[in-house]
This record gives C-alpha cells, structure tokens and sequence, in this order.
C-alpha cells in the first residue's frame, strides 16, 4: 500500500463548497493528482481534529508473544495441549497454583508463569468460572474439533448443580485439570474430567483489559475518523494484481478499509467483471433487487437518479434494506473529460460528521439518533418490480449507546411518510440540516480515473458525484458491486489466521 503525503498545495476557489487542494507526488508513492485527479478538502478556517482517533490496532495482547502453539488449526478455539506434544511446540507459560477461590468457589484461580524466567517474572493471577470451564470442555464427548464446535448435550446440562472439586495443573504445568461432581443419578456418577492447555486459558481471559485487547484484534478494529483536512493523510492506494494474487496485500487494503472506510485500488483491467473478480477474492457479491454487478452510466428512463448525468446529492446506498450492502466496490471504466470537472467523486466520513454533531450539537445528535425515518425505494431493475421500506435513524449507535454503527443518508430515498409526533418534526428537520452542512464541510472530492475501483464503508462513508454533460464525446461509465461486512471480517480473520500459523511454525 501507498500513503499520499502532501509536499505542495495550491487553493483553488471554492466549487459547490468544497475547495481544493492540489496533492504532488511522494518519493515511496504514485501521484494521487495524476492518476484520479485532485484531491479537494473543504475550506473551513480551522478544521476540527478528528474526534476518537486512534493509532494503529494493537495485536492482541492478552498474553506476551508467545512461540510455536504446536496446537489446532484455529487460534480462536483452540485445543489442549496433549501430554505428549514434543517441549519445541510449547508456550512459555506454565500453571504454577490452581485451586477454587476462597472468596467464591464457583471460581477457578490460576497462577502462570514465564516459564523461560520463574524467577524474574511476576507470577500472573487468572480466574474463570467453573461454569463456564463446563461449558467449554474440550474433551471429544464434549467438544467437536472437526467443526470446532460445542457438543455437549444441553438438555442433560443442570447450570445449578456444576460444581469443580479438584483443580491441578498437569503436564509439568502447560495444562490445567478439573475434576468435577458426578450426577447422583445420573450417566456421569463418578464425575467428568477436563483439561485446559494454558495458553486455550490465556487466550481466553476474562480480565477487562485482555478482553478488550481480543475484540479489537479479532472482533472489530476500532475505525480511525478522519476529516477533509486528514484526507490525505488517510487515503491509500493497492494495486489490483497485488491484491487479487497475493494475501498479505489482500489482508492489508482490508485493513485500511475497516480503518479508514474509504480505499483506492489501482491499475484493474477495463473489463465490465473486476468488481466480482475482487469480490470472490474476499467472498462473495451481495445482490440487491439492482442485480449482481450494476452499471453506472446515463440511462433514459431509469428508476435511479444515480443513472443521470445530473449531481448526485451524496448519500449511502440503499438505506431501506434491513441489512444492507456493507461495502461498495466501484470501478472507473471510463471517465468524463468534462473540462469543467464534471463527473468527480465527492466522499465523507460520515462516523467523523456524526461526532462533530455530537460533540458540537449534542441535542441534535439524540434527535438524528432516536428518530425512526422512513427510508423507502419503489420501482424496476434487474431483479423485477420492488418496493422496500425500512425504518432506521440517520445516525444508528451500537447497543454500548456509544460506538457509531451505521449512517443513513439519502435524499430521494428518503420516504415522504413521517411516523413521528408532529412537534417532533421541525425539530428533526433542522437537526439534519445542520448535519448536512457538516457534511459538506467535510466532504473531499476528486476524479477517478479509468482502472481505478473505489472501494468505501456503505454503512460509513457518505458519497456523490458532481454533475456532467452526457455527449457521444463524453461519457462516464462506471461498473459497481457490492460485498457484505461479514464476509470482509470473516475474509480478514482467515488471513491473519494462516499469517500467525506461518510464523508460528517458521
């Protein structure tokens, strides 16, 4: 990947709110001006920094590096070591105590070590609940490692009765043995028998810190806000064969676009079907009722204003389905050559201009966040006649009532039934207004060029086009896909899975 660093600017005057911003090219990097156009930022006197930035994501560290697993294929659920596995294939780590919990015996303490330096190092106190080591046995009659799945029988599983009455540690310390209270009546009298290697135990802490540290590595990275002045600091650019033909290029550009939701791949072929190739790359298509693969280009006659030549208020698409697209992937086939600049792209982060609501305009944030809005699309495609309505705020916060999920925005598929109280109205309609305004101070703006696909968070990023003189001279065509959170998430973890295996056994 490539970062564009700005070397010299020249401000042009404004268009359509959005001043530009002229980016050279770096010494490690290609022109973004000279392949995709300029890159423009708004023109606000003293842009606001970037609210809940953050650095890189940490690697998960719940525990201190660690070598060789010599466990299963999946870090995730892993595996007990067996006592037979060789001391090259082991953690450091070792369980020096284990007992109950004086103060709650429904609590299983463990004390590890660094076994490669017991004397220096501070022992490490651990506790887990009986129930959930139950819960989580690993042994065959309890857990499936093929599918790497639970088995044990939940209809014979009394949570009331679970009880742990010896815990060791075993096999010079790399593993962890409970013996557990057999059922009166019951198939298992003399009790059941688990074992625990210590780094399964590790991995799975249930200290806050440790947790933390394991969502963000393995869960959801916590996205990094930018506004228009960070744009290009931001902005990164792949190349297409990279991306398509080697995994550590693939496992990157995902990270940047969960990171920044926003990326740029150059250099595809000019072919209609390189948004599916990409797609399959990481997945697979998610299809709406516009079909698979979409054509964007003037259309007569056409049920989507993003099929005109005319500006494309920015939004995000498809707002009125319950669970949509996730990620746009759009491909510059062929670009106008409208002198006056027609046919560029606008784009914003819209996480970034939900926080400056918030912060800024707290009152309108709750108004933008709670209100139901009735988002809708009525007409005929590819898939036949549609008619969809989904009710959802502007701005969707996660269960936490902190982490911002989701941004809907668009102006024709904004539905013209209210569901709201009508005092509520008016208020509502000046919170969004106040929320477009920031949009546009924020928004950047530049042209792709022909093999370029733009990829962008659909649930973050808020996007346009400015308008262009559709001729036989000059024309615009772009091809467009989409591709699910999913499945990028999923597509990432498999990627840093096999990248930890192959250092691990290097």
């Amino acid at each position: 990947a490539r970062r564009l660093v700005v070397t010299s600017a020249a401000v042009k005057a404004p268009h359509n709110g959005v001043s530009e911003v002229v980016v050279s090219s770096t010494p490690n990097g290609r022109s973004f001006a000279a392949r995709s156009g300029t890159v423009q930022k708004a023109s606000s006197s003293s842009p606001l920094a970037a609210p809940n930035n953050h650095r890189p994501s940490p690697k998960f560290t719940a525990v201190p590096p660690a070598e060789d697993t010599g466990r299963r294929e999946d870090p995730l659920p892993s595996r007990p070591v067996s006592a037979s596995s060789s001391a090259a294939g082991r953690h450091r780590w070792l369980i020096s105590k284990a007992s109950l919990s004086n103060d709650d015996p429904s609590r299983v303490v463990v004390v590890v070590l660094d076994g490669d330096d017991e004397a220096a190092a501070p022992a490490r106190r651990y506790e887990f609940p009986a129930i959930w080591l139950r819960d989580n046995c690993q042994c065959e009659a309890c857990f499936h490692a093929g599918s790497v799945s639970r088995v044990l029988n939940w209809e014979q599983f009394d949570v009331e009765h679970v009880q742990a009455v010896a815990v060791q540690p075993i096999d010079g310390g790399h593993a962890l043995e409970v013996l557990w209270k057999g059922e009166e009546n019951g198939e298992n009298a003399a009790g059941h028998r688990s074992v625990y290697a210590v780094e399964w135990l590790l991995e799975r802490s249930f200290r806050p810190e440790d947790s933390k540290a394991y969502l963000e590595e393995w869960y959801r990275p916590t996205p990094e806000l930018w506004g228009a002045a960070r744009f290009h600091e931001v902005i990164q650019d792949f190349s297409y064969a990279d991306v398509l033909h080697d995994d550590d290029a693939l496992r990157q550009w995902i990270e940047a676009l969960i990171r920044y939701g926003v990326v740029m791949i150059k250099g595809a072929p000019l072919t209609e079907h390189e948004c599916r190739r990409l797609a399959n790359r990481v997945g697979f298509i998610r299809k709406t009722h516009y079909g698979e693969e979409f054509i964007v280009k003037a259309k007569e006659g056409t049920s989507n204003v993003a099929y005109l030549s005319t500006p494309l208020q920015m939004h995000t698409d498809l707002p009125y389905y319950e669970y949509k697209p996730g990620c746009n992937l759009l491909h510059c086939l062929v670009q106008s050559t409208d002198a006056s600049g027609g046919g560029a792209n606008l784009i914003a982060d819209g996480f970034y201009v939900a926080e400056r609501v918030r912060r800024e305009h707290p009152d309108q944030f709750r108004l933008l966040s709670e209100t139901l809005v009735n988002w809708t699309d009525i007409g005929e495609d590819e898939g036949g006649k549609f008619h969809s309505i989904y009710r959802a705020p502007v701005i969707c916060i996660g269960r936490d009532g902190e982490r911002l999920e989701r941004i809907n925005h668009s102006v024709p598929q904004r539905g013209s039934h209210f569901c709201v109280p009508i005092e509520q109205a008016e208020r509502w309609y000046r919170a969004m207004h106040r929320f477009v305004r920031i949009l546009h101070e924020e928004a950047v703006q530049f042209r792709t060029a022909p093999g370029d696909i733009l990829t962008f968070s659909n649930v973050r990023a808020i996007h346009g086009r400015t308008g262009y003189r559709d001729t036989v001279q000059n024309t615009r065509h772009l091809v467009g896909a989409y591709l699910d959170w999913d499945e990028i998430y999923s597509k990432l973890r498999v990627l840093k899975t096999a990248a930890k295996l192959t250092t691990t056994t290097e």
